[in-house]
């Protein structure tokens, strides 16, 4: 099969002209390719835009899962190549953003405060008394039952003639502002996928700061929310990013987030 793309989790190969199969690096848990054929069936059967799922198998002792094949550029290859529609792509990304958490999720046995709380619970880096007031402080973050992507970025959504939402090994039910906070945090100190170019790292660098505040910007005006209601999100949501698969420098980055605004809720 011929290899057609790559990302931190997965190696992109083609099937045919309908499918693809995303072939999960060795080290990735069983359970969340599961999941990720699981939540994505779901999603694909509110009608909302993300390939169907077809088939999970084993290839070269690597777990795998076939997907629909979709045409379509990703919205972080079309910022680097036309970065004077930042605004424009920024839009989008808001606007797929509300669709998605206009949907109702309490089907979904996974649960939005559930995952942050153990991420948060195994995260390095922070003592276990900070881990403690993080999740008191998730506690009394309201609750809601909503469609949450949970790593809703630009290199996982597709333009094309229709726009697509991918990788959804993050579902869950739960509260759009904390989607959303997921989403500030990424714009605001996610490393960028492996394997992207040096000069166009340099221009997302530079780009990033327009993205988050146009997207934030449009996500409040057509959703009617308020910033204070992403804020109040960010700790507990940084404290989690903690247990993934990251550079140090972005851990180290987030830990201070962590602690500048731990001493801020005491």
């Amino acid at each position: 099969m011929k290899q057609i793309g790559q990302g931190r989790t997965a190696d992109i190969f083609e099937v045919d002209e309908s499918s693809i199969l995303k072939l999960y690096k060795k080290g990735i848990f069983h359970e969340a390719i599961d999941v990720e054929f699981s939540v994505s069936e779901f999603v694909h059967s509110l009608g909302i835009h993300t390939p169907k799922p077809l088939d999970l198998l084993w290839q070269n002792e690597r777990r795998g899962i076939v997907f629909q094949r979709v045409s379509g550029v990703s919205l972080l290859d079309a910022i680097t190549r036309r970065p004077l529609l930042v605004k424009k792509y920024a839009r989008i990304l808001a606007s797929l953003h509300s669709q998605l958490h206009a949907c109702e999720a309490s089907d979904l046995k996974r649960k939005q405060k559930e995952i942050l709380a153990y991420n948060i619970k195994s995260a390095p880096l922070l003592p276990e008394e900070e881990k403690g007031k993080i999740i008191n402080y998730l506690d009394r973050l309201p609750d809601d039952h909503k469609l949450c992507h949970g790593d809703f970025h630009p290199d996982n959504i597709l333009l094309g003639e229709q726009h697509w939402a991918i990788d959804w090994m993050t579902g869950a039910s739960g509260h759009p502002a904390g989607d959303a906070a997921r989403t500030v945090i990424l714009l605001s100190f996610g490393a960028l996928p492996p394997g992207t170019p040096k000069f166009i790292g340099v221009i997302i660098q530079m780009l990033r700061q327009k993205i988050k505040n146009e997207y934030l910007k449009h996500y409040l005006m057509i959703t009617g929310r308020n910033f204070t209601e992403i804020d109040q999100w960010i700790l507990p949501v940084a404290a989690a990013r903690l247990v993934e698969w990251i550079p140090e420098e972005e851990k180290n980055e987030l830990v201070l987030e962590i602690k500048k605004r731990l001493r801020e809720t005491s």
